[in-house]
């Protein structure tokens, strides 16, 4: 190990790191940081280039994981990377709550690293007690949301935690991957659509708590495809609440998304739908508390920004962003999936919760950044909004009425919108029974969404 090392961070994991690459033969050089002086901090994060230059710099290492993405993406495009390469100790839960970190956690600039806020320490103890000795359901287990809640869940004590989707390999590959050392875990190949085996499986396990991740949520594909969309994402989900109201489940929590605020979209509509379904049977059901959790875009979930930009930098392609201006929320996976337990442990009746997703992200600062850290003979290819795209995603339909809870990073909608209960459910009935039947095509369904007052594009 011949390159002479620059270390980003004085804190913790840099001198492990540092401690680490010396024991192995490497050369440190020095330390960068903002709020530690000494003999070996050779300056702060902006005098990178100066630093680099005197001390005939090969590697920058930025070891940092407790810090939040724009204090990253600022250093990273300071970087002159003409001239020094660059690694990362990611900005991960598993990072921040380990004891020291090595060499080997080192990793390229990664989409994961760029975006999100300053990772926290869970509150793993309430969630514990609230999951202790229940018997819980999750639908969509082997999807990205649903078998991240899965492995947190596995850890805390429940009587048995039932995983269940339609996607057979997505099942095996969660089975092997908690293995036998996780007990009380059941496995089943089920489609929520099917009433018939889901209330066998309501009659067996009885569950006490019912985590509701299944969905389509692929916009360009819902819109082309509405009746599947309404199918899957309505019916589903009437047939999981109904569920829940005849065996009494104590807890019900729906995970909804940003694209049900005003939606413009056959996905966003059919998960608006859920929401006032939701509250429509919670008003009858008291027994249950019925909550939905919405929140934006999951970095590392399947068919996100993350998987595409790898994907082409592996490829060496250009980095296709939809529009100069588009933004979107962003939340690691580990952060959603444990927010949504947590909101169960805050939530009351039919409350529409949604999470702290820090500062929208402009996906071309994102892809710029990117090409500058990992490839700057890459480029950008702008290739256009997408059916249904929205420019700016919202979390709430008025953002002053959202109220705080006990948890700092979850807050409840107060924005409330009245319909008539009663007369939305028949519609709602009267569309499932064409989309179920197929007696309607995909032109009429959209006109059906809109009729709901949904303005679709």
């Amino acid at each position: 190990m011949d390159s002479r090392i620059l270390i980003v961070g004085h804190g913790t994991a840099g001198k492990a790191l540092a401690a680490d690459i010396t024991q192995r033969g490497g050369t440190v050089v020095g330390f960068l940081d903002d709020l530690v002086s000494g003999p070996d901090v050779l300056g702060t994060l902006a005098d990178v280039n100066e630093v680099v230059a005197r001390h005939d710099v090969d590697l920058a290492y930025f070891a940092i994981p407790s810090v939040d993405a724009t204090t990253v993406r600022d250093f990273i495009n300071s970087v002159d990377v003409s001239r020094v390469d660059i690694a990362i100790i990611p900005r991960t839960h598993e990072i921040l709550t380990r004891e020291t970190v090595d060499i080997n956690d080192l990793t390229d600039v990664d989409v994961l690293d760029l975006v999100g806020r300053k990772p926290v320490k869970h509150d793993v103890l309430s969630a514990q007690a609230f999951v202790r000795g229940k018997r819980v359901l999750v639908t969509g287990a082997a999807g990205s949301i649903g078998s991240r809640l899965v492995k947190q869940l596995a850890g805390m004590g429940a009587e048995v935690v039932v995983c269940v989707d339609w996607w057979e390999n997505g099942i095996f590959f969660l089975s092997e991957e908690l293995g036998s050392a996780a007990s009380g875990i059941e496995y089943h190949i089920a489609d929520i659509k099917n009433d018939l085996l889901l209330t066998q499986l309501f009659e067996r396990y009885r569950p006490q708590v019912v985590f509701h991740a299944a969905a389509y949520k692929h916009v360009p594909l819902m819109q082309a495809n509405p009746i599947e969309a309404v199918n899957n994402n309505v019916w589903g989900t009437l047939n999981l609440m109904q569920l829940a109201t005849r065996f009494a489940v104590e807890n019900f929590i729906y995970v909804s998304t940003d694209k049900a605020v005003n939606p413009v979209n056959v996905m966003g509509s059919t998960k608006r739908i859920g929401e006032m379904m939701m509250q429509a049977i919670a008003a009858d059901h008291p027994e249950t508390a019925f909550n939905a959790v919405r929140f934006g875009n999951v970095i590392q979930s399947n068919g996100s920004v993350m998987q595409t930009f790898r994907s082409q930098i592996a490829k060496r392609q250009p980095l296709t962003v939809t529009h100069p201006d588009i933004t979107r929320f962003f939340m690691t996976i580990d952060e959603a999936s444990h927010l949504v337990i947590q909101s169960a442990i805050v939530g009351e009746a039919s409350d529409i919760f949604v999470l702290d997703m820090g500062e929208p992200v402009k996906i071309l600062d994102l892809a710029t950044s990117l090409i500058h850290a990992v490839d700057p003979t890459l480029s950008v290819e702008f290739v256009g909004l997408r059916p249904g795209e929205k420019m700016f995603e919202e979390l709430s339909y008025e953002p002053d009425k959202v109220a705080a809870t006990p948890n700092s990073k979850i807050f409840v909608v107060r924005d409330a919108q009245e319909f008539d209960t009663a007369d939305f459910m028949n519609k709602v009935g009267e569309l499932l029974a064409a989309t179920r039947s197929y007696s309607i095509d995909s032109i009429e369904t959209v006109e059906r969404l809109r009729s709901l007052g949904f303005a679709i594009q």
